[in-house]
């Protein structure tokens, strides 16, 4: 009978409404839920007749479950401050997938596998942009994103650097200025550069950049016999200099056995490793303390002796381009006028760590043109910053993801590197999207081929790195809809027990 059929119709649709109600409440704290609704719509009318006007008198047959709609508003973002955590606010959905598969998702409780790869809590991989050389190439295929946990980055050797440096014009003729700046070869060693300036005539100076670079000792004992090694390097057959800050001190038995210290001799700038150990040998000769020092023509200085202690650094300078010294000349305003550009191919060979050789260019000029170098009268020469673009290798610190999906890492040398950027789908219908649970979304025929790009593009939202999108379930609108849905179940129930008394009573009359 239709009297109990169309109130079925309307507990069948009354209990989806309750179970879509309850999947809200459920998820209520489920990360980037979107919540549903139900809407209903009534089903085909049998024409039973018509009015003495010609309209038609139609009965209706109940209703039915027109369409479960889904909420893709946005959830409030949550701060977790963990690295895997990202929340996505406006609109798309982060690319996820397994082999050929792909997935969209809001749910960024992410999470890293041994290998680095960051994974959905299911298992997924994050697909985002690669990065080369800490450069992201969006037009490359999508790939998981990886992180270089426990790796080291290699260091980068300086070939730039920068000064900023006043000088006084009323300086006297040979009056000096000097300033330190931090660079790197090409293993990653560090040394302090030195740029020295010598008041040489009015609006004149001359420059002078080292490279001081501190030789490791090879100790030996045998008996009382004690020997220290020295290996100066060579470039093209010219050997590195003794650099002046050189500060050797030697102590040993004199000839009657009073223990004597020495400071070593006073090195003048670029002196040759035979004339130190000539002089060192004469210093401790004077002090009457048994032992030599050599040097061979290869470069290699020795110290030996009975009994003896040495102890600070032997230096080298080593062998400098002829573009590592020059004039700096300013004009009447004290605007530098020459060199009128940077000064490029100061190169330093024979580092004792065996590197390659440093070949760096001297930015004496902004990116706006003016100069980092300026005279002044009567104010004291000084250098106020400097700047280069070195650094010795690191090892991997941790990441974050920026608002724009960029992943970073970081190294304990201070050094920053882009390891790729998190990739954003979005469809043109988002009700035609399949649910799969997981919070992963699957495309169809009635969504439409997802749109990938990035974040901030195609009118795709931004990301929050160390935080999580909370549901967008409305418990308020939940309990409201919960009570219709509930007047609603116990009408339709009311009516099939309505019914029910009503064919009973039918029955007992023909009884």
């Amino acid at each position: 009978m239709a009297s109990f059929y169309i109130p079925l119709t309307g507990l069948n649709a009354d209990s989806t409404a309750l179970n879509t109600i309850a999947n809200n409440l459920s998820n209520m704290n489920t990360t980037g839920y979107k919540s549903q609704s139900v809407n209903f719509s009534d089903l085909f009318y049998q024409q039973v007749g018509e009015a003495g006007s010609g309209d038609p008198i139609q009965r209706g047959s109940g209703t039915q479950v027109a369409s479960i709609e889904t909420d893709f508003s946005n959830g409030s973002p949550n701060t977790t401050n963990v690295d895997t955590n990202v929340a996505l606010q406006g609109s798309g959905f982060f690319v996820v997938g397994s082999g050929s598969d792909t997935l969209l998702t809001r749910d960024g409780d992410f999470s890293l596998d041994l290998n680095g790869n960051l994974i959905t809590s299911n298992g997924l991989s994050v697909m985002g942009f690669p990065a080369v050389d800490g450069i992201v190439n969006t037009n490359a295929p999508l790939a998981p994103v990886n992180i270089p946990v426990g790796e080291v980055e290699p260091p980068s050797a300086t070939t730039t650097f920068g000064m900023t440096a006043t000088l006084d014009s009323a300086a006297n003729v040979g009056d000096q200025l000097s300033g330190k700046i931090q660079v790197f070869d090409s293993l990653g060693n560090a040394y302090q550069a030195q740029v020295t300036y010598t008041k040489t005539a009015t609006n004149t100076w001359s420059y002078n950049v080292t490279l001081p670079d501190t030789l490791a000792a090879n100790s030996t004992s045998v008996g009382v016999i004690n020997t220290q090694v020295y290996n100066f390097g060579t470039s093209g057959g010219t050997l590195a200099g003794v650099d002046p800050s050189t500060n050797l001190t030697i102590t040993g038995p004199n000839a009657g056995g009073v223990s004597t210290t020495i400071n070593a001799p006073t090195v003048t700038a670029g002196e040759p490793v035979s004339t130190y150990a000539t002089d060192l040998q004469n210093a401790l000769n004077a002090a009457g303390i048994t032992a030599t020092a050599t040097a061979t023509p290869a470069g290699q200085l020795t110290i030996t002796g009975a009994n003896i202690t040495i102890s600070g650094s032997v230096i080298q300078d080593p062998v400098a381009s002829a573009s590592a010294t020059g004039s700096l000349t300013f004009d009447s305003n004290g605007n530098l006028v020459s060199p009128s550009t940077n000064v490029t191919g100061i190169t330093f060979s024979g580092l004792s760590d065996g590197a390659s050789n440093m070949n760096m260019t001297w930015n004496l000029f902004g990116a706006d043109g003016s100069s980092t170098l300026s005279q002044v009268v009567e104010q004291a020469s000084s250098v106020s910053s400097s700047i280069q673009n070195g650094f010795t290798s690191g090892n991997y610190n941790g990441f974050t993801i920026g608002s724009d999906g960029t992943v970073t890492a970081t190294f304990n040398n201070g050094q920053k590197l882009n390891v790729g950027q998190l990739a954003l789908g979005n469809v043109v219908n988002l009700q035609g999207l399949q649910d799969g649970g997981n919070g992963d979304y699957a495309t169809t025929l009635a969504s439409g081929t997802a749109t990938i790009g990035v974040s901030g593009t195609s009118g795709l939202g931004t990301m929050q790195g160390g935080a999580l999108e909370a549901s967008n379930v409305n418990i308020s609108a939940e309990f409201s809809d919960l009570i219709i849905a509930q007047r609603a179940f116990e009408a339709n129930s009311k009516a099939v027990t309505t019914f029910d008394t009503i064919t009973q009573e039918t029955i007992n009359m023909i009884h």
